[in-house]
């Protein structure tokens, strides 16, 4: 009976081995021909001020870090992939007036290979469902008369990682026959035959793929996506919101 467990594991082992130079191959071949195989990352977002109508002075602007003021942002990303350099953007907002406010931000939509996701909490679920990360980062919420904070915008997409990560399924993910899936059981991922589109349907919400496997999938179904409907492969809308404080806060 030893044996023959033995013998299983090897076979899935090797099959995994295959799987992961397979796509390794595929990555090279494209990087060598010079091709741009990841979509363009937009970041959309809009600002807003709240203000009493008994404020003698408000005036709040924005900046980007070339120190440009700036009213709308839209930050673009080029070549988004596995192992990227890590993307930062910081906004400048300063405040002017000679009343105390409030800094306040949040992800009020993203929309990754055309489909909208909805959660409750939509920054923690970008950052736990997929490969890549979104760090948002106020260096102060509260900012004094004649103020400034500095908003710091970032993406991540390490490789390699030292422990294993699974990634649960979503509308963003679609049945790929050449992928492993996992279930998950009494704390351990066991691999789980998924032979058809039908079954992967049924199983979906409890499917999860390993890291390596999630980076060689979301690198070409973007690629897929851009290139037939020239449109982002991520997208995601922030909300920028600077306030009078509330006197009793």
């Amino acid at each position: 009976m030893g044996k023959k467990q033995t013998n299983e594991e090897t076979i899935v082992a090797l099959k995994k081995a295959l799987l992961k130079r397979k796509y390794f191959s595929i990555f090279l071949a494209l990087f060598a021909l010079g091709v741009n195989i990841f979509a363009w990352f937009v970041f959309t977002t809009t600002a807003n001020v709240g203000l009493d109508t008994t404020v003698a002075s408000w005036d709040v602007q924005f900046y980007d870090d070339s120190g440009a003021a700036i009213q709308n942002f839209v930050i673009d990303i080029t070549k988004m992939k596995p192992g990227m350099t890590d993307f930062s953007k910081t906004i400048t907002v300063r405040n002017l007036s000679d009343v105390d406010a409030d800094f306040i931000y949040e992800v009020t939509s993203f929309s990754l290979l055309g489909h909208t996701i909805s959660s409750n909490d939509l920054y923690n679920y970008l950052n736990t469902r997929y490969p890549f990360s979104l760090t948002l980062n106020a260096s102060k919420t509260i900012l004094n008369a004649s103020d400034e904070v500095e908003f710091d915008i970032g993406l991540t997409w390490p490789y390699d990682s030292n422990v294993d990560i699974y990634y649960g399924q979503d509308d963003a993910y679609q049945f790929d026959a050449t992928l492993p899936y996992y279930q998950l059981s009494n704390g351990t991922y066991s691999l789980y035959n998924v032979p058809d589109q039908n079954t992967y349907n049924s199983l979906k919400s409890s499917l999860y793929l390993k890291k390596d496997d999630a980076d060689s999938y979301f690198g070409m179904r973007c690629n897929e996506y851009e290139t037939s409907t020239g449109n982002a492969c991520l997208t995601v809308n922030l909300r920028l919101l600077v306030q009078q404080r509330n006197s009793n806060s």
